[in-house]
C-alpha cells in the first residue's frame, strides 16, 4: 500500500471513529457527573503523549530559539482552552441536545468558521471555491433551523427547540479559534504533536483551576473514575482515537483531501444512529438535504 493510500485509510478511520464518538456521547445522557468531558481530556492527554513519544522522542528537530518555543507553547495552551475547555465541553452539549445526526450537521460549521477566521486574522485570501463552499455550509444550517420549525422536523426530531442549536455553532466558532492558535503555534513550533499534548496539558490544567472555584467541578473531578460507565469510556476512547488518527493522515496526504475524506463522517453518524444503533429515527429531508450541502461546500473550502 502506497503512502497515498495509507493516508486515505487513515482519514476514513478517523471519520468512522467520529461518527462512533458522536453516537457514544449521546448516549451518556444518563450518565452521572460531567458524562465523561474530563474523562475525555485525560484520555486524550494520555494517547497524545504516546503519539509524541512515539513520532519524535529521539529524533532531530529544526533549532528553536528560546524565544520561539515559550511562544508557540503560549499558542499550543490557548489552543488547548479554545478546543478541549470552550469547543469539547459545547460539542459534548450540542450531541445530547440534538441528537446525533443534527449535530454532525452542525459541526460542518467548523470549515466556514476557519477560513472565515483565518482570513480576518491571518490574512489568507478566500477563494472562490472556498466563497463557494463556505455559502452552501450557510445555506445548510439555515435549512437545519427552517427545519426545527416545521412540522416533519419536529416530528423527526421529538421537537427539538431552535436555541440548542447555539450550542453546536459555539462549539465551531472555538474549534475554529483553535485551528488558528494551532497554526500560530507551528509557525514558530514546528512539532504538531506537542502542540497536541500541551494543548491537551491546558485543558484539563483548566479544569483543575476550575474546581478550586466551582463544588460542581470538585464533584466531577473527584468521581472522574467513580462515575465512568461504557459509553463514557467509549466516546473518550473514540474522540481522541479520531483526533489522533486525522493527525496521522495528514503525515501521508494532503489536507484537502485528508477533509473531503473526513467529510464523510455526517453519513457515517447517520447510518450508524439510524441503522446499526438505532439510537435515532430517519432524519427529516431537510436535515439530509442539509448534509449533503454542507459536504458540499466543506468539499469546496478543501479544494479552495
Amino acid at each position: 500500500m502506497d503512502t497515498s493510500s495509507v493516508g486515505q485509510t487513515l482519514a476514513l478511520l478517523s471519520a468512522f471513529s467520529f461518527a462512533c464518538s458522536n453516537i457514544f456521547i449521546s448516549r451518556t445522557k444518563s450518565s452521572r457527573g460531567d458524562k465523561g468531558l474530563i474523562f475525555s481530556v485525560l484520555v486524550t492527554l494520555v494517547f497524545s503523549l504516546l503519539v509524541w513519544l512515539a513520532l519524535e522522542s529521539g529524533k532531530e528537530t529544526p533549532a528553536v530559539t528560546d524565544r520561539d518555543l515559550w511562544i508557540g507553547l503560549v499558542w499550543f495552551a490557548a489552543a488547548g482552552l479554545s478546543a478541549m475547555v470552550f469547543g469539547r465541553s459545547l460539542l459534548f452539549e450540542s450531541v445530547r441536545r440534538l441528537g446525533v445526526s443534527r449535530a454532525s450537521a452542525v459541526k460542518r460549521l467548523n470549515p466556514f468558521f476557519s477560513v472565515l477566521f483565518a482570513a480576518i486574522l491571518l490574512g489568507e485570501v478566500i477563494s472562490r471555491h472556498e466563497a463557494v463552499g463556505m455559502a452552501l455550509i450557510a445555506v445548510a444550517f439555515g435549512l437545519l433551523i427552517l427545519d426545527a420549525f416545521s412540522k416533519n422536523g419536529r416530528a423527526a426530531s421529538g421537537d427539538i427547540h431552535v436555541s440548542n442549536y447555539l450550542f453546536g455553532v459555539l462549539a465551531a466558532v472555538a474549534y475554529a479559534c483553535a485551528y488558528i492558535l494551532r497554526k500560530l503555534g507551528l509557525d514558530v513550533l514546528p512539532s504538531a504533536s506537542l502542540g497536541t499534548f500541551v494543548s491537551a496539558v491546558a485543558g484539563l490544567a483548566s479544569f483543575i483551576v476550575l474546581s478550586l472555584f466551582s463544588s460542581r467541578y470538585r464533584g466531577n473531578f473527584r468521581g472522574v473514575f467513580a462515575y465512568l460507565d461504557r459509553w463514557i469510556v467509549m466516546a473518550a476512547i473514540m474522540v481522541s482515537a479520531g483526533q489522533i488518527l486525522l493527525f496521522a493522515a495528514l503525515a501521508f496526504e494532503e489536507v484537502s483531501t485528508v477533509v473531503m475524506i473526513a467529510s464523510l463522517e455526517i453519513f457515517i453518524a447517520m447510518f450508524l444512529s439510524v441503522v446499526i444503533f438505532r439510537t435515532e429515527k430517519l432524519p427529516s429531508g431537510g436535515v439530509l438535504v442539509s448534509a449533503v450541502l454542507a459536504t458540499a461546500g466543506v468539499l469546496l473550502v478543501a479544494l479552495g
